[in-house]
């Protein structure tokens, strides 16, 4: 099943529910949302190579070694591309 047919389903089924209980479903959504995040983070922290950057990164900018940073202007805009 997709996601938008997911997304529309729980919709359905959610708008029958009392408002009690919905609100039970939007805890456990809000939960597994957090939860989502909170896995992301700590898959990042465990990645040594991201770590190692960011340490590297903090080091940089503490230091003034400025020229180890890509100018907001001069980005790859790819980077931002999902």
């Amino acid at each position: 099943m997709s996601k938008v047919k997911i997304k529309e389903k729980a919709k359905q089924t959610i708008d029958r529910l009392s408002e009690a209980r919905a609100r039970l479903i939007l805890d456990f959504i809000e939960y597994l949302d957090e939860k989502e995040s909170w896995e992301a983070t700590q898959e990042l922290l465990e990645d040594k190579n991201i770590v190692e950057a960011y340490e590297k990164a903090k080091s940089d900018l503490k230091e003034g070694r400025m020229e180890n940073f890509i100018p907001w202007d001069k980005r790859n805009k790819s980077y931002l591309v999902a």
